[in-house]
């Protein structure tokens, strides 16, 4: 992925993060999601008091390029101040379905990093079965 493009996914998710409801960590994430056709969807985590309602930032740009039939995700960006915000288990698991090569890209104001999805899912266990 070239950086121009790599600028342009972070800048998207920063301006995302402007729209967090963050009022429990005080921790605004921001998203943008690259699909095919070159469309960005941004996203911004979500928090309620009822946590089975909160929706991290990855969800929420996810659903939205879904809910506009766009499937075809090519890459993610993540982008927090301070801390670089690495996805859950949970958003990575859920990205997995859609694209396990999927190009991730983690920044704050001072740094950002590329990695897989593949690169930083769970391996699973082999299971054998006794005859």
């Amino acid at each position: 992925m070239n950086r121009e493009l790599v600028v342009k996914l972070i800048e998207r998710a920063k301006l995302s993060a402007d729209n967090a409801y963050c009022p429990y960590t005080n921790y605004p994430i921001g998203c943008s999601l690259l699909v095919d056709d070159n469309i960005i969807f941004g996203g911004c985590n979500v928090e309620s008091s009822i946590l089975s309602c909160s929706a991290e930032a990855g969800e929420v740009a996810a659903y939205k390029a879904i809910s506009e039939g766009c499937t075809k995700f090519r890459a993610i960006c993540f982008w927090a101040e301070s801390r670089m915000p690495y996805p859950s288990g949970k958003v990575r698991q859920f990205l997995s379905e859609f694209n396990s090569a999927l190009t991730i890209i983690i920044a704050t104001d001072q740094t950002d990093r590329s990695v897989r999805l593949s690169d930083i899912l769970p391996l699973l266990p082999e299971v054998s079965v006794d005859e």
